[in-house]
Parts: C-alpha cells; structure tokens; sequence
C-alpha cells in the first residue's frame, strides 16, 4: 500500500463482482471435469474423484477449501432458473408459486417495493430479484446477505436484504415447484451440449 491507498489488485480481491465469474468458471469445470472422468471410469465414486483431484489439479491446490456449492454457482443457478425462462413462464402463462416459495420471500428485508404490473407480491418481488440478477445489480452485505436492487432509469424500484442461505433455499424451492409441475411438458434435451 502506497500512500494510504490501497492498489487496484487489492481493491478487486474483495470485490464479489470479480469473485463470482472465477466462483462460477471454477465450479462449472469441476463439473465438467467431474462428468467426463466419471464416464470413462464409471466404478468410480464422487469421494475418490474428489480425493483425487485433490492431489493433481491447481483448482484444490491452490484453494483447498474452495468450495462447490458458492456464491458463483448459486447466482449461475439464479441466472438459470429465474432469468433465462422468464419468456417461456410469461408465454405459457405458467405457475411458478407455492406457499414454500411465498415463507422464503416473506424472510426478504424490504425497504423499496414498487409494484407497477399488478402482479401478486411474490411474483412482484421474483420480478425484482430477477431484474437484479439479471443485470448484476446486487451487492454482498456484512453477516453473509443479498442486497438485490432494481431500477428504471435511474430510479430504484425495488432493495430488499436476503440471508444467502435463504436466497439458496429460493432457488431450491423455486426450481423444485416449476420442476414438480412442469418436468413432463418440458422435459430436458439430454443429448445438448
């Protein structure tokens, strides 16, 4: 540190927003990784993979205790399930909601929540968090938390504070509803990349 100052590579070490993307390509590669030598080794349990690697590959040896559920695979997993079918939800007039998902978002500390579509408050507030996600408008707040923020031109619609283990267990229960009511009309392509 010069000056008092603390150097741009210091700086961005903190920050979640260049922590996410390195969370996010590490995990995806382990599960690359993990599919491919499973399906040439297929006696192989998911412990000896991981031993293994462990052992070989600079992702567990330069962070042992890098782990693989983190922020970078959750918001791949917010991304996924909230964002990319928002279309398809509208579209199909599909119903995404459960009394599970309304107890996880009942748990948001809101203090911004404008509801311009006349839309249900968990609906309004899915909306907001996928607005947010969608366009990297969030920020980590002290005691492991979620500050979502969405705007329109320049005007905060919507701030709400979520516990990141809260935050994992919505999308847990989000994908879990959609999943449980439309897994057999909308059946995943296996034979994708």
């Amino acid at each position: 540190m010069k000056g008092g100052r603390r150097n741009i590579m210091e700086m961005s070490a903190d920050d979640p927003r260049i922590q996410i993307p390195t969370q996010a390509w590490l995990t995806s590669n382990i599960f690359v990784d993990i599919d491919l030598t499973l399906k040439s080794n297929p006696s192989m349990s998911l412990q000896e993979y991981v031993s293994g690697q462990k052992t070989k590959t600079n992702i567990f040896k330069e962070n042992p205790e890098f782990p693989i559920y983190n922020l970078g695979s959750l918001l791949m997993m917010a991304y996924a399930f909230l964002v990319i079918p928002k279309e398809s939800i509208e579209k199909y007039k599909l119903n995404v909601s459960s009394p599970e998902i309304d107890g996880y978002l009942s748990k948001i500390k809101i203090e911004i929540n404008e509801n311009k579509n006349c839309l249900g408050r968990s609906e309004n507030i899915i909306r907001h968090i996928r607005n947010s996600v969608a366009h990297a408008r969030f920020d980590m707040v002290p005691n492991d938390k979620l500050l979502f923020i969405d705007e329109l031109n320049g005007t905060f619609t919507f701030k709400g504070e979520m516990e990141i283990n809260d935050f994992k267990a919505l999308i847990s229960a989000y994908f879990g509803t959609y999943y449980g009511n439309y897994h057999q009309r909308f059946i995943a392509n296996t034979n994708g990349p």
